[in-house]
């Protein structure tokens, strides 16, 4: 009998290092995903694996296609909702609750968390790395390459535009922010950049005109939500000097992906 009951333990450990193995090679059937970005990645990624989306990607202002993993559970990301739905992988965004990641971390649940993306290359590898841990290499090379093909200059022959990028109060984006990748993949030069601005911060109005724009792009701060700060963008000076703004969507810089070169498209 006691032969009989080891060789019953020793099957019940074989059958669960091999389903391990298994698992291990199909790579995580369970995932949930507690960030905006990381959904919008991961639902053309593997998204018959993705098990539970942010209610951010519900959202037309923020989601490019809010259409996009409409089967899938929205949850706001709380340790509660996500143990839940007993995923075997969570993947976090950069700025995600630290402190719910630390909890699922010393839970033993594997986590990931997606980096802080400001460049075309950045993105890149982002991509690579999320397709190797879903085991989906070939669609994430796909992903790339959509990228890549999206990722053109559009400016007419001959013509380099100068772009600013300028939202209420004088918010800008300069050198090494996505906003200012998608000015030069464009095929236009930064302005704010121009102008000396690094990274996201207020540039005056002085200096924005100082940098000679040509034309400007802005994004709305919230639909139909007056701010004081509207009146600095009807300046006539900036109308003269860089035409009517161009108006780019929020989803377009909340999160990089092939869908903010899709979203210049508009601007051609």
């Amino acid at each position: 009998m006691k032969t009989l009951r080891g060789w019953h333990r020793q099957l019940f450990v074989m059958v669960a290092f091999l389903a391990c193995v298994a698992q291990a090679q199909e790579g995580p059937r369970r995932i949930v995903s507690v960030n905006l970005c990381a959904d919008q990645l991961l639902l053309r990624l593997a998204p018959e694996r993705v098990i539970a989306i942010t209610t951010l990607s519900r959202r037309g202002d923020l989601a490019p296609d809010p259409s996009l993993g409409a089967d899938k559970p929205a949850i706001r990301g709380s340790a509660e909702e996500i143990l839940a739905l007993q995923p075997d992988l969570v993947v976090f965004g950069p700025f995600s609750a630290a402190a719910t990641r630390s909890l699922l971390e010393r839970l033993g649940l594997p986590v990931h968390t997606l980096p802080y993306v400001e460049s075309l290359d950045a993105l890149r590898e982002a991509i690579r790395t999320l397709g190797q841990l879903v085991h989906e290499p070939e669609r994430a090379a796909a992903l790339e390459t959509r990228l890549d093909a999206l990722a053109h200059p559009f400016g007419a022959e001959g013509e380099t535009p100068v772009i600013l990028y300028y939202l209420q109060g004088g918010y800008s984006a300069g050198r090494g922010t996505w906003v200012g990748e998608l000015i030069e993949r464009s095929g236009g030069i930064n302005a704010a950049a121009r102008a000396g601005l690094t990274g996201y911060g207020d540039l005056p109005l002085e200096r924005a005109l100082a940098a000679r724009p040509t034309r400007w792009w802005r994004t709305a701060y919230q639909n139909d939500t007056p701010t004081l700060g509207e009146r600095l963008l009807a300046h006539p000076a900036l109308r003269r000097q860089a035409g009517e703004p161009r108006w780019l969507p929020s989803w377009a810089i909340t999160c990089a992906g092939p869908w903010s070169f899709k979203a210049l498209e508009r601007l051609r």
